[in-house]
């Protein structure tokens, strides 16, 4: 019930929003406008913001932005940070009369004009959107019961009905898929790299990295053995994705990706970095099936059981272990996003700054001379007023990463110390003006990356930067940048509007105690997701409206489970998926979304061989269990008014099942598939009239690989053989045959492989 009241509030609170509702909170000390704040917002922010607000190349937008929701931050904000450079420049009352002018002027009138770029959106009728969020965040089809409540109960019953495919196993799975689309920790799985998240550790610190070496040595274990390291080294590997599962999993707050003091393992990678349980009053989870079996041992401990642990034993160079700070500390993300000796951590607090900050160091003005020197000083980077205005913002959060080698070994620093680090030529640790404190009672020296773990969890930018993550991975596509100086009308309304509802995804999510599923909620219940249409003479700017996407292979292999009820079995080799537009988080880091001639060509091949693998096989399950043919049987012909509304039906179903489609008994599209169908079992009908006049002659059999003679496993394999009585290998009416060349005819079209 709490979460059909939230999605309500939700709604409302869009709507809310889009009727022009001035976003931020706090009394102002002026209720209208500040021409000494407009002054000053000229003199000292238009340079890099705009006149307009709406940002320019150098500098982000102030529309909507993470801290313009309340008077207060947003003053404190400038009063810390503001202008780049010359932070002394803007303090006390100019950063109050600045942020009343920048409140005013582009989150009030700015914010209410935005509603005019979501007139002439149509959206999808909420069955439709239910189908596909059921389908990229659960891998399944809604149930008939689920559809009929979202039929009379509308957004009420669609809300609950994501908050049931958010609880599921996929949804998990699609999460941490999302966010290695950032993160690309993925490289390290066994299937791009033998041992290549475990070979990261330092042997000194973890002499147990290779633990299964170690109790299966012998010549005759090598089976278990290398079961054991795929398994280990996987479960390594994914440690920092299993900690954005592990908080949604357990409605936790998503800031844990920051703060956490612990780290995620299971039972595989707890003997590895002898971890010790945060609970150690539980065991992890065994199967009833093996994991791994093979030279007469057998493991049994579930590979998905992570649970939370800390390192705490004595290191090479630490005593009790290191100080975790979520995603910060990963030997996992400290290794995908290395250093040098000269960066100096740099390329990490880029990263962060990234990810997590929704910042683009590389953006703040400044020069960057091509033979990087300069203006001739010893330290540019502090004394050169070109380079100092990004690198005050950068180099703190740098020097937050000193006790952390280019491999991600800890070793506090020190003069005596084996990781040496020179504070006298790069800004102290800190973040957005604030310095860590580092010694006394309070001190961070030791832990300078959980301070700023924590300082990142509160910075408003994180709200937004989580929201741009979920927000790219959910639509297929990055939010709007600012339009900057010059831009047309268009394109500045239309970022304004996405801009405020992204805020109030941002707010959804906040409010709701960082859980990430109610940013994925309040997503999926937005325009942008939800767009069937646009009317291009009221929304000029559309091209970032809907989400209809080219869909990864991992993607369309779940579709093919949940609608035909097992995948292709080629799609079980990498060079296969990345052909088809996949990424291996190595060499290849960006997935495809605009599918050329190979993927077009793969397609077809996959279609014509699902379509002869799935049809029979479906009749084999009785007909209120079939997913493909509820509505005919084999021998099924269109000979009577009965048979024929059958086989329309069957049709229709189809369209819906493997297209989205929701249409009429009458429409066109149901007519030319049910054409298909007649023609090609006429002529099916008439080869087997009259064997003799072809060669090679016709058969009532089908094809082998289109007979229901095996059972069929998940990822496509055939199994176990079925018994003779219960096998469908004849076709003597030619209606499986025409039935085949419907559902290739379907898989084949575009809108099957986009979604």
């Amino acid at each position: 019930m709490m979460n059909n009241i939230r999605g309500l509030l939700l709604l409302l609170g869009l709507l809310t929003m889009l009727t022009g509702c001035e976003r931020f909170s706090d009394d102002l000390e002026d209720d209208g406008y500040n021409a000494v704040g407009h002054a000053l917002y000229q003199q000292q922010c238009a340079s890099c913001h705009g006149i307009d607000g709406n940002g320019t190349s150098i500098g982000p937008t102030l529309v909507g932005c993470a801290t313009c929701s309340s008077f207060l931050v947003l003053a404190d904000e400038i009063n810390r940070t503001m202008p780049v450079g010359d932070v002394e420049a803007c303090t006390d009352s100019c950063a109050r009369d600045t942020a009343e002018y920048i409140l005013y002027a582009f989150n009030g009138k700015s914010l209410a004009d935005a509603k005019v770029t979501i007139e002439g959106v149509a959206t999808d009728e909420l069955a439709v959107t239910l189908r596909k969020a059921s389908l990229q965040l659960a891998g399944r089809m809604p149930t008939s019961a689920e559809i009929a409540a979202v039929e009379a109960e509308g957004e009420v019953a669609l809300s609950a009905a994501l908050d049931t495919l958010m609880q599921e196993d996929t949804f998990y799975d699609v999460l941490m898929e999302t966010f290695n689309q950032q993160l690309l920790t993925d490289k390290y799985l066994t299937r791009n790299l033998n041992e290549g998240g475990i070979n990261l550790l330092d042997t000194d610190d973890f002499p147990g990295r290779k633990w299964y070496n170690d109790q299966y040595s012998g010549d005759d274990q090598g089976s278990i053995r290398g079961c054991l390291r795929a398994v280990t080294n996987d479960a390594v590997a994914r440690e920092p994705l299993e900690l954005v599962s592990y908080a949604a999993r357990n409605e936790l707050p998503h800031t844990l990706f920051m703060t956490a003091d612990f780290m995620m393992v299971n039972w595989y990678s707890q003997q590895v970095y002898e971890a010790e349980l945060l609970d150690r009053s539980v065991s992890f989870r065994q199967l009833d099936e093996p994991v791994c079996d093979a030279n007469g041992v057998q493991v049994y401990y579930d590979p998905t059981d992570f649970r939370p642990a800390r390192v705490t034993k004595d290191l090479e160079h630490e005593l009790g272990g290191f100080p975790h700070a979520g995603i910060l500390t990963s030997p996992m993300f400290l290794n995908r996003f290395p250093t040098t000796d000269t960066n100096r951590n740099r390329h990490r607090a880029r990263k962060v700054f990234d990810f997590f900050l929704d910042t683009d160091i590389l953006a703040i003005e400044g020069e960057r001379p091509g033979d990087g020197i300069g203006n001739g000083s010893d330290n540019p980077t502090l004394l050169d007023p070109a380079c100092y205005s990004c690198h005050q913002i950068m180099d703190p959060v740098s020097s937050a990463f000193q006790h952390w080698t280019d491999r991600g070994q800890y070793i506090t620093t020190g003069r005596s110390s084996a990781n040496r680090w020179d504070g006298s030529d790069i800004e102290p640790p800190g973040l957005g003006g604030e310095s860590t404190p580092l010694s006394g009672s309070g001190g961070y020296f030791r832990n300078l990356l959980q301070w700023l773990g924590q300082k990142i969890a509160q910075d408003p930018r994180f709200v937004r930067a989580t929201v741009r993550t979920l927000y790219t991975g959910l639509v297929g596509q990055p939010p709007l940048i600012a339009p900057g100086e010059g831009a047309a009308e268009a394109d500045i309304l239309a970022f304004n509007s996405q801009r405020a509802i992204l805020n109030d995804v941002g707010d959804v999510m906040v409010a709701g105690g960082w859980d990430v599923k109610e940013a994925v909620k309040a997503i999926i219940l937005s325009p942008y997701y939800r767009a069937r249409a646009v009317d291009s003479e009221t929304l000029v700017a559309n091209s970032h409206i809907g989400s209809s996407q080219f869909i990864s292979p991992e993607r369309l292999h779940n579709k093919l489970v949940a609608t035909l009820g097992f995948g292709w079995d080629d799609f079980r080799w990498e060079d296969n998926r990345i052909m088809f537009g996949g990424m291996d988080s190595d060499s290849i880091i960006e997935r495809i979304t605009d599918p050329g001639g190979l993927i077009v060509a793969i397609q077809s091949r996959m279609a014509s061989e699902m379509a002869c693998r799935a049809t029979a096989y479906d009749f084999l399950s009785p007909a209120t269990e079939r997913r493909l043919f509820p509505n005919v049987e084999t021998i099924t012909e269109p000979d009577t008014p009965a048979n024929i509304a059958r086989i329309r039906e069957n049709i229709r179903h189809l369209h819906w099942v493997l297209l989205g489609e929701r249409i009429a008994a009458d429409d066109p599209e149901v007519d030319a598939t049910y054409n298909l169908f007649v023609s090609v079992m006429n002529q099916g009908q008439e080869m087997l009239d009259n064997p003799d006049a072809y060669s090679p002659s016709p058969s009532t059999y089908l094809e082998w690989e289109c007979r229901a003679r095996w059972e069929r496993q998940e990822d496509g394999r055939t199994g176990d053989g079925l018994p003779s009585q219960d096998r469908i290998e004849q076709d003597s009416k030619y209606t499986l045959r025409a039935w085949i060349a419907v559902m290739t005819y379907l898989l084949s079209d575009f809108r099957f492989i986009f979604e």
